[in-house]
């Protein structure tokens, strides 16, 4: 019997023995992944915060081009903005934070700089002509800052464990515009972006034209002909006002403008715009900048008929060139080019040039829609793709 029970012992005690090393394996299961998981997200706080750092450098520095130095912008031969300074931007990032009580060294080979497309497979691809988006791989393994000490996984034989992270920041479509941000009170109907591409000719004018597919906006005044001249006027009191897209509405208005409203518009485009001479560039004034007003700054001025086409002289009698508007537009949302008279969403904003304005008989307005154009304002980004890109990027992965 004493015999029987002491076997029974050393069986209980091999017994507790085994049941200790699966706690002690459950404990440092629990403690070592929950010890993974925080350093993963540490990690990705500063993957997430070099990408973001290192694309709003480049949003920063397309504030600062024109749209023809934004297009031919290459970071591996530009003298403004290069390849290393994003890289270097994205790394100072990583070493000023943490992860599991290590600065993070982002190696050279972990930040591709290059190009985001939600509708492309794959998203993100690596590129360096006009480039929008930075992809930040953070680590802690063996090829950088070392894996991390396991606490209680050891008895497992597991000392370290490698664990990473990845973001990607990108220039995304324009979402917001400040107030008065938008001049012109014209929208175009996103109809026209689904059947059309950008650098495309578009007509605002005259309503239901085989070309027109845009429609005259008050914004969220009375949608009327006389509001539409005193924003045209830029009276006081009638600005564009805060615009989100996916939230704001705006008002539109039927048809086409009275004569004298019109006269507003034609009068706002020769104001707003600059002239450009004979190969498309802008005509500069004495400090260097491109001429606007063409209305000769106030001074009266006769007028003259040229192929049909009435344009005003500089006061000196020399004629004036041809002349364009740069604005922003906004995008509202219909399935069709049909003239839009009631209160519309605003999915997001296009970059428009405006080559011509017309008045009676005609009243017409002529512009081009601008491609990959990243706004000059402090811009966010998350709206409608319409060929205008917010300059504030955003996680996007």
């Amino acid at each position: 019997m004493l015999t029987k029970l002491k076997e029974e012992q050393g069986a209980v005690a091999v017994t507790v023995a085994l049941l200790l090393i699966v706690l002690v394996g459950f404990s440092a299961l629990s403690i070592d992944i929950g010890y993974l998981m925080v350093t993963r997200n540490e990690l990705q706080n500063v993957a997430d915060a070099a990408a973001l750092a290192a694309a709003r450098q480049l949003g920063n520095s397309y504030q600062g081009m024109d749209y023809a130095e934004q297009q031919n912008y290459d970071c591996t031969s530009s003298t403004t903005l290069s390849c290393s300074q994003i890289i270097t931007t994205a790394q100072q990032v990583g070493l000023e934070n943490r992860a599991a009580q290590t600065n993070i060294n982002i190696p050279v080979e972990d930040i591709v700089i290059g190009h985001w497309n939600p509708t492309a497979m794959p998203e993100f691809a690596p590129g360096t002509h006009r480039p929008d988006a930075v992809r930040v791989t953070a680590r802690r393994d063996a090829e950088a800052n070392d894996p991390i000490s396991t606490f209680l996984a050891g008895v497992l034989g597991v000392n370290t464990l490698p664990v990473t992270a990845q973001a990607t920041a990108a220039l995304t479509p324009q979402s917001t515009a400040g107030p008065g941000e938008l001049e012109l009170p014209v929208g175009i109907s996103k109809y026209w972006f689904d059947n059309n591409s950008c650098n495309d000719a578009i007509a605002f004018s005259p309503s239901n034209s085989p070309d027109s597919c845009a429609g005259w906006t008050s914004w969220e005044y009375n949608s009327n002909d006389a509001n539409l001249r005193k924003i045209l006027d830029e009276e006081e009191g009638f600005p564009s006002p805060e615009t989100q897209s996916g939230l704001t509405t705006f008002e539109f208005i039927g048809g086409d403008l009275s004569s004298p409203t019109f006269d507003a518009m034609e009068s706002l485009f020769q104001r707003k715009g600059y002239d450009i001479d004979s190969a498309g560039n802008p005509i500069t004034g004495q400090d260097g900048e491109p001429l606007t007003d063409a209305t000769g700054s106030g001074v009266e001025v006769p007028l003259y008929a040229e192929d049909g086409i009435t344009r005003l002289l500089y006061p000196d009698g020399t004629p004036r060139n041809d002349h364009r508007w740069v604005t922003t537009v906004a995008v509202y949302d219909e399935d069709d080019c049909s003239n839009p008279n009631q209160s519309l969403l605003i999915l997001g904003f296009a970059r428009v040039e405006i080559s011509e304005v017309l008045n009676a008989p005609d009243k017409s307005i002529k512009a081009e829609v601008w491609c990959d154009y990243v706004t000059s304002e402090e811009t966010r980004g998350g709206g409608g793709s319409y060929g205008t890109f917010g300059s504030i990027p955003q996680l996007v992965q």
